[in-house]
């Protein structure tokens, strides 16, 4: 893993203080809280245990024997945790791509999406939870979070508590909860590129028995890109979310709680960044018509192909707008020996992108966009039992039911034909054949999953545990596939020129309607065994049984005639081993966990070249992957003044069976190629995050006592891959960010005045690299450096 000498500096500095504050860890203990202290958002960042409910069931996070990185609101808010890719810098395992809210990508340990594939027929295997509420499409995390009480990263596969397809890992994101006494406070933030949020919340009593929690958020950005065609500024962001609660607790022993939330979000997207163009394949033979002869032949001159520019140039109004609204009904009954808890859910997420469809101001790719709708309801019923007894349990059935209106539009401009077709083309077959050519086409995926499940852990003797559990899931997924194309008449042509036009019209889109189906039953579960060592000492081994459910590919694929492909998906099947240990020393002060895994994936879902099929590419189970790695966590909280964490992660993830994989955009002459023994897409082998805090109390502050503070983040990823085909000009180059902050707080919150900034060096770095078919090479870059002021308090 080479790391350049900027690289090595900023890691030392990181390293030194950490060996610096290991000798004060045996100064006076400070006491571990028990539960999350959700009034003191300071005391979150000094290294308390947070309690998670990662076994549905409050534990403390060191006593749960399993791979977890548990963040409080403290830590959330002052490290600016917003969006689930702000998480990723602070867990190394989780890797968040989203280069567009529909296009989002969540991974663990290298599984859950396939990168190089979104497909609105298959499912994520990485679980998304905000209040126990599985969220089924990946573009509902994008929206802003906040007003948190806590978020667990859950690695590994957690098929048998946590619903569907949480094959990879699970995140579980908690709000906090109205109160019983009345509270109000939030935060104003202003900063640089038009940077302006507000988070406002007011919380507690109607009666003795029902209280109420408002909380507001809006965040506006202005764009970092600039389009050369009209001046906008692209990438900018636009959000705006609600979220009402209420709970109810006419006794001891009953608690609803009624969560309702709405928010919408948009953008002006811009477009990729030119970052050049492939001239030649690999073999040295000429790349006939690429991105710069096309350009030169129609007069048209590309923007500098330089990312520090950061300028586009297009002329379709590339935008998107987004919304999103549930209510989520949670019922508590402790019946004295055991909780029963039912989860009541409805979701809608709404996405309308438009999209420049040749990245240029040619009025050639006038709009290429996939919209969708889709709506979901969920029930879970569970039981689990209280107290201390020999045998723990957890228990329960669930039911998701799902559905996805999606468009897709390749809409076609005046000049289509001289821009996508060879120069060889003749001009008036090519122009009536593709010029103002429209291609629609409407799909629907409806998914119904039930469940069962069932999690013991017996304790064996004092300190031994064995838990072992088992999910049973029926689901079954029908939907339908519908394009229809309309284009100019090709009256005018003679017969030849007209089957001319036909065969051109072919390979951009035709009429094409089928229907598909799929069910299937599965069975998923694992087995832990942990033993306590010591009373600081947790060590376990698991070995989980994971489900990635099939799907369709509804895409324009030929599913009758000689080249017939299935679009149905099967499952894949995840077998993961662990090991870990969790240690905890001086009186909580030192907490220091690591984790080996070892996952064999079978029946990969991905794209695959048939030769049998004349050489079509389509979506299918096709490879064998693995994934083996390591993981350490380090927390230390040498002094009351003083909070240092590390977390660091090597993943070895590769396909060991991938023979005909589609070739890269470089290799010409070959049909397929052979990537067994490659390295997944996606998955940086390095990757690491580092940090902490230094606080000085101030005896008198306005009145008040309090601290002044200075913190820093730090992440690094080594090189990884964004395309199936592992392409090198798909290759997103190693990179680390480091984030400042500065402020100072009162004690009792009434206060906290923070300077900020994030990526404060300015670096380049790329969310997406890929080179597309006309051999332009383009890539997302990520947000530059920004700073700016945050105001916080608390009433």
């Amino acid at each position: 893993m080479p790391i350049s000498p900027a690289r090595a500096c900023r890691l030392s500095l990181f390293a030194g203080a950490a060996l610096f504050a290991m000798p004060a860890c045996a100064a006076d203990p400070v006491p571990t809280t028990a539960e999350v202290d959700t009034e003191a958002p300071k005391e979150a960042t000094t290294g308390e245990d947070i309690v998670v409910t990662a076994r549905r069931r409050a534990e403390r996070s060191q006593d749960v024997p399993i791979a977890i990185n548990a963040f409080g609101a403290g830590q959330i808010e002052a490290t600016r945790t917003y969006n689930l890719r702000d998480l990723q810098q602070l867990t190394p395992s989780l890797v968040v791509t989203n280069t567009n809210p529909r296009n989002t990508s969540i991974n663990i340990r290298g599984l859950g999406n396939n990168v190089a594939v979104y497909n609105d027929g298959l499912e994520p295997a990485v679980g998304v939870y905000v209040d126990g509420v599985y969220l089924a499409r990946p573009g509902q995390t994008v929206f802003d979070l906040a007003d948190l009480e806590r978020i667990e990263v859950l690695r590994g596969p957690q098929g048998t508590l946590f619903g569907k397809n949480t094959s990879a890992g699970a995140v579980v994101v908690t709000t906090k909860a109205p109160t019983f006494e009345p509270e109000a406070g939030g935060d104003v933030s202003l900063g640089n590129v038009g940077f302006r949020q507000l988070h406002a919340y007011v919380s507690g009593p109607i009666t003795q028995s029902l209280a109420a929690r408002l909380f507001v958020s809006k965040t506006d950005r202005d764009g970092f890109t600039l389009n050369r065609f009209d001046g906008r500024l692209g990438q900018d962001f636009h959000d705006l979310n609600l979220r009402g609660q209420l709970l109810y607790k006419p006794t001891d022993t009953l608690t609803l709680r009624l969560i309702g939330d709405w928010g919408r979000q948009r953008s002006f997207t811009a477009g990729t960044i030119l970052l050049g163009a492939i001239r030649t394949y690999d073999n040295g033979t000429n790349f006939a018509n690429n991105f710069y002869d096309r350009a030169a032949r129609l007069g048209y001159t590309p923007v500098p192909a330089d990312p520090e520019l950061r300028t586009t140039d297009v002329d379709a109004n590339p935008r998107y707008a987004m919304n999103q609204h549930g209510l989520n009904l949670t019922a508590d009954l402790d019946l004295g020996a055991a909780t029963l808890t039912s989860v009541t859910a409805y979701r809608a997420w709404n996405w309308y992108p438009h999209n420049d469809g040749d990245s240029t101001s040619i009025d050639a790719g006038a709009d290429f966009h996939q919209s969708n709708e889709q709506r979901q309801v969920s029930q879970e019923l569970r039981i689990a039992s209280n107290g201390d007894r020999p045998v723990d349990y957890v228990a329960g059935l669930y039911y998701l039911y799902q559905s996805i209106r999606a468009e897709a539009v390749n809409r076609y401009g005046s000049r289509a034909a001289d821009w996508f077709l060879p120069p060889t083309t003749n001009a008036a077959v090519g122009a009536a054949a593709l010029n103002d050519y429209n291609v629609v086409s409407q799909s629907r995926p409806v998914t119904d999953s039930y469940a069962a499940f069932a999690q013991t852990t017996w304790h064996v003797v004092p300190g031994v545990d064995l838990t072992t559990g088992l999910r049973y899931t029926y689901e079954t997924k029908t939907g339908y596939f519908d394009q229809v194309a309309t284009g100019r008449s090709l009256a005018g042509l003679t017969a030849v020129q007209q089957a001319a036009a036909q065969t051109i019209r072919s390979r951009y889109g035709i009429a094409n309607r089928y229907e598909a189906e799929t069910k299937a039953g599965r069975l998923s579960g694992q087995a832990t065994l942990s033993w306590k060592i010591a009373e600081p000492v947790l060590s376990y081994v698991t070995y989980a049984r994971g489900n990635k459910f099939g799907g369709l590919n509804l895409a324009n694929i030929t599913t009758t005639g000689q080249f017939a492909a299935n679009p149905v998906i099967a499952p894949e099947t995840i077998d993961s081993y662990e090991a870990g240990v969790k240690t905890t020393w001086f009186g909580g002060r030192l907490t220091a966990n690591a984790a080996a895994f070892w996952t064999d994936v079978k029946d990969y879902q991905t794209t695959i070249i048939d030769i049998e099929r004349n050489g079509v590419s389509f979506f299918t189970n096709a490879a064998k992957v693995r994934t083996r790695g390591f993981e350490g966590d380090v927390r230390a909280t040498p002094t009351r003044w003083l909070t240092l964490y590390a977390s660091g992660t090597y993943d070895d993830a590769r396909y060991i069976s991938y023979a005909n994989a589609p070739c890269p955009i470089e290799i010409t002459g070959r049909t397929l190629c052979d990537l067994s023994g490659q390295r997944l897409p996606g998955v940086s082998e390095w990757a690491a995050s580092a940090g902490g805090e230094v606080r000085q109390p101030i005896a008198n502050m306005a009145g008040r006592s309090g601290e002044v503070y200075f913190g820093s983040d730090y992440s690094y990823r080594s090189s990884t891959n964004t395309t199936a085909s592992l392409s090198r000009y798909s290759v997103i180059p190693a990179y680390d960010l480091v984030n400042l902050r500065f402020g100072f707080r009162t004690d009792d919150g009434l206060f906290d005045i923070q300077l900020w900034g994030r990526n404060v060096t300015d670096e380049t770095y790329f969310l997406s690299r890929a080179a597309a078919n006309t051999g332009a090479i383009t890539g997302t870059l990520g947000d530059p450096r920004t700073y700016g002021v945050t105001l916080r308090t608390r009433l």
